[in-house]
């Protein structure tokens, strides 16, 4: 049976499908944004992977190549540290080679850890993704996307340093920083990042007192979290140390916020490739490296 609408009928008609496209194609806009998140932390000084069987993961060198490739199909993805890249036994071309690093592989914010803050060297504190002080709120931009990070740094992780090295170091309003960040007006839509040196179980008791977060990067405890810990609905992840793994964290944007859609701990391998210029560096300290090869 054929269909008779009147002419006001059809003009009603046509716009209603108008406003349903219309509806329909921002809807799916909304929902294709993602926003990709690599994170890392306490790399401890762990410039190459040793090739021994109880310490089968890690390397700056490693970190370096799969960031680089990672951006070949994720050109906007946001790149964090949480510090503690630093021990206390590293020679002064280790030293180099970790802040040479650190800069080539070109991060978007570099939390101070505690283990940086003893030992950093003044190369290294001058990088520009290295926040000047703990507390300090870093507002990037990516693409169409505003992220809003918070660098803390927990006062318990400089409780067993000596006197004579914290000295002058007040961490005493870490909650209040917080608290302040989160009443900061700030654009809707912006994502909001705790870059937390804290400690894993800290993290958790701040996912419960505050809301408001997006995602808590965690660091310090080097807890390997497979599976991020969800708590009052705030993910909380972390990836470990001595440069094992790099955490990837993807987020679907919606209507209604964000939407935790993929989670990885990618592993630094032996067999993957390290990045040559990082390489290069080592070798020119007389260290050697283990040749990637297909096996062919």
């Amino acid at each position: 049976m054929p269909i008779c609408l009147e002419r006001g009928g059809i003009r009603r008609f046509s716009l209603s499908v108008l406003v349903f496209f219309y509806l329909a194609a921002n809807t799916s806009w909304l929902q294709a944004q993602e926003i990709a998140v690599l994170f890392t932390g306490s790399a401890n000084g762990t410039i190459q992977n040793c090739l021994c069987p109880e310490l089968p993961l890690g390397g700056l060198e490693k970190r370096a190549y799969f960031i680089e490739q990672y951006r070949h199909t994720h050109p906007d993805v946001l790149v964090i540290d949480n510090g503690d890249n630093f021990v206390d036994y590293l020679s002064p071309d280790v030293q180099s080679i970790i802040t040479a690093a650190m800069d080539l592989i070109g991060y978007d914010a570099i939390n101070l850890g505690d283990q940086d803050l003893v030992y950093g060297t003044p190369q290294y504190n001058k990088l520009t993704a290295l926040v000047d002080a703990p507390g300090e709120v870093r507002v990037i931009e990516k693409g169409d996307l505003t992220f809003s990070i918070l660098a803390l740094l927990h006062p318990r992780t400089i409780r067993f340093y000596p006197e004579e090295i914290v000295k002058g170091l007040d961490l005493s309003d870490w909650e209040q920083q917080i608290a302040d960040w989160l009443e900061t007006d700030i654009p809707t839509g912006t994502f909001r990042i705790l870059l937390s040196h804290s400690g894993f179980d800290t993290d958790r008791e701040i996912a419960q007192k505050f809301s408001g977060i997006d995602l808590i990067v965690g660091g310090h405890s080097q807890t390997v979290l497979e599976e991020p810990a969800v708590v009052h609905g705030i993910p909380i992840v972390q990836a470990g140390g001595n440069a094992a793994y790099v955490g990837e964290a993807r987020f679907n944007v919606t209507g209604k916020g964000f939407k935790l859609a993929y989670y990885k701990l990618h592993p630094m391998k032996l067999e993957l490739p390290g990045h040559t210029q990082v390489l290069n560096l080592i070798d020119g300290m007389g260290g050697k490296h283990q040749p990637y090869t297909t096996g062919d």
